[in-house]
């Protein structure tokens, strides 16, 4: 408690730095602000007994204090904070308006309320957090998102009020739509990148373990699988993927993963340095954040989250001392892996202090401290994988200079665990090869309709969008003919779900057939109604295929031995050279109208826009 007093007295001036009472002005837009950080832009208020509401406030006079900082950060607190700002377009250059995605980017806060007011009347609240089903969030983001839409007469202001059990920051970005897609794929590849690293790594050594029977290799696994588990709970994507309706898992599992952090490190720098041999303290201290450890992960199931949270932070730090110190002393032994292991801890001990200080609201947070965490855990992982390979090579060439001066039965052993060697990289090769092939055939089937072994709609959008934005740049027109099989409820009823069946397959066929082109795409949009995407063709084009198709149906008799039937089909074409590269919807829905127009006028016949 000491130490953290004396703590905020030395940061107080710098974390508060630029905070000033007074009303933020109005936020003003247009189309090229796609990605904006807010935290200039808000004002926020400390409600410390957690009793305003949105009501009290709206007309109030209340001490708003505008923000200093790119994020706000308060540390651990028990009390509630409300946040504001405001939003305006410029009429003359936004006369629609634009619609926007505010994501609070900081995944483990427990209640967040977002108010949207529009002229002084409420027209939404949003109410999320990691103590609610991930089911209630109005977008299915890790992060909590919101949809707003900024009119062009008005003002739109929000409100959000944040309490959480754990520490209090609010990062808050606005972006478009389209940016908000583009940042989202960017994060996602980059923690694919990141934890796909991270269990690489953990299955390499797990590999090792079993090849060589080195605990240590299995310490660094099971730290690797916790800080892997500790930030995936951070980023929000277990509760996402894993447990999205079990909210009452979201707190104890960062507890019993920072537990299982500082229970495995200790073990592994225990082994790892050969302390119970070299330095008898050390591995005493060692034992005792084992055993502590392990008490703060059975209790974070049935105990406050917040005391336990912030002891098992003080056990992670007092681990980090304890084994920067222990790597110190074995390196003045002459412990030949101790240099890597050092720079390691090193790297793990300035980005705890770090991450400490941020959640304890003492520095500000941005991108680096945001990502601290993933940093130092990232590189401290790859240096004790090259610390512990780096021991292997010298215990290997200490074997082999002891067994040049060994008889031959040595030298044979070393040819046993030479093969040993090879045989390992040959199963690591084996196994990432059978994983890439795996990868490949589960990506192809997620994108392939299970009946007719076309494109579905989802692989069918993403492709869409692609060859959109590339008309758009190359000034080429792109056609999209929808289609619907006629009356195929009635094939259904009358000759029953395999039959038709047998037609959805035998029209595919017919669609496949009448493509000419690579470059051409067939999909099942969904029940009997496909849809092809045309590069490169105008709208004469897509009524040539249409026609074609047609006179194939009508040429195809869809027989399965007792019944047969010739089906046809109403037909939408739509094409266009793009003038926007994100209004490929509206070519979707021209051929929608004109399949529907086409249904309208009698079926089996085909509607495009004439000129």
């Amino acid at each position: 408690m000491m130490t953290r007093v004396f703590l905020l007295c030395l940061l107080l001036p710098l974390a508060t730095m630029g905070v000033a009472e007074g009303h933020a002005e109005p936020l003003r837009l247009s189309p090229g602000h796609d990605m904006i950080q807010l935290g200039t832009y808000v004002e926020y208020l400390e409600d410390r007994k957690g009793t305003l509401s949105i009501e009290s406030l709206i007309g109030q006079q209340f001490p708003w204090q505008v923000s200093g900082s790119d994020a706000l950060n308060f540390g651990y607190s028990a009390s509630a904070y409300w946040v504001r700002f405001s939003l305006a377009l410029e009429p003359e250059k936004n006369p629609q308006a634009l619609p926007y995605v505010l994501e609070i980017a900081y995944p483990v806060l427990d209640q967040v309320d977002a108010y949207v007011m529009q002229d002084g009347e409420r027209i939404a609240h949003f109410a999320m957090g990691d103590q609610l089903p991930f089911t209630q969030r109005p977008i299915a983001h890790p992060s909590f998102a919101i949809p707003l839409d900024v009119h062009p007469s008005g003002l739109t202001e929000i409100y959000l009020r944040v309490q959480s059990s754990s520490s209090v920051q609010i990062p808050l970005n606005l972006y478009s739509n389209q940016k908000m897609v583009e940042r989202s794929y960017e994060t996602a590849l980059a923690q694919a990148l990141f934890y796909g690293a991270m269990l690489v790594m953990a299955m390499y050594n797990l590999l090792i373990f079993f090849s060589i029977r080195d605990v240590s290799h299995l310490y660094y696994v099971m730290m690797v699988v916790s800080t892997v588990t500790l930030l995936a709970g951070i980023d929000g994507l277990t509760f996402k993927y894993l447990w999205p309706q079990v909210t009452w898992l979201n707190d104890p599992i960062l507890v019993v993963s920072l537990a299982g952090i500082v229970a495995f490190s200790a073990l592994f720098f225990r082994s790892f340095l050969h302390l119970p041999q070299s330095r008898p303290m050390h591995s005493r201290l060692a034992l005792g954040l084992i055993i502590a450890a392990a008490v703060m992960a059975c209790g974070a199931f049935f105990l406050p989250y917040r005391p336990l949270m912030l002891i098992t932070t003080l056990l992670a730090m007092g681990g980090i001392v304890i084994g920067v110190t222990a790597g110190i002393l074995r390196w003045r032994d002459g412990f030949h892996g101790a240099r890597l292991f050092n720079i390691a801890w090193g790297c793990m001990l300035v980005a705890g202090f770090l991450l400490a200080l941020t959640n304890l609201g003492f520095l500000p947070r941005n991108w680096f401290s945001g990502h601290i965490l993933q940093i130092g855990a990232g590189l401290q992982a790859v240096l004790l994988s090259f610390a512990m390979a780096h021991r292997i090579s010298y215990e290997k060439r200490m074997g082999e200079e002891a067994r040049q001066e060994a008889a031959a039965t040595q030298q044979q052993m070393l040819e046993h665990q030479m093969e040993a060697t090879r045989d390992l990289d040959r199963i690591v090769r084996e196994r990432t090869e059978e994983l890439e092939k795996t990868n490949a055939k589960l990506k192809e089937i997620s994108a392939t309709d299970g009946l007719t072994h076309l494109l579905n709609r989802r692989a069918f959008d993403e492709i869409f969008l692609t060859e959109y934005k590339r008309a758009y740049r190359d000034k080429h027109p792109i056609a999209v003919v929808m289609i619907d099989l006629d009356h195929f409820k009635n094939v259904n009823d009358n000759y029953g779900h395999p039959f038709g069946d047998l037609c959805l397959v035998r029209a595919a066929e017919v669609l496949l057939a009448n493509l000419r082109r690579p470059s051409d795409i067939a999909a099942r949009y969904g029940g009997e109604e496909f849809i092809l995407l045309l590069p490169d063709t105008d709208a004469q084009g897509g009524v040539c295929v249409a026609q074609n198709i047609l006179q194939g149906l009508a040429q195809t008799v869809m027989d399965d031995g007792e019944k047969n039937l010739v089906i046809s089909a109403s037909i939408g074409v739509a094409a266009r050279i793009p003038h926007k590269q994100n209004d490929h919807e509206t070519l979707l829905n021209e051929s929608d109208q004109h399949l529907y127009r086409a249904k309208a006028g009698g079926r089996n016949r085909i509607e495009w826009q004439h000129d």
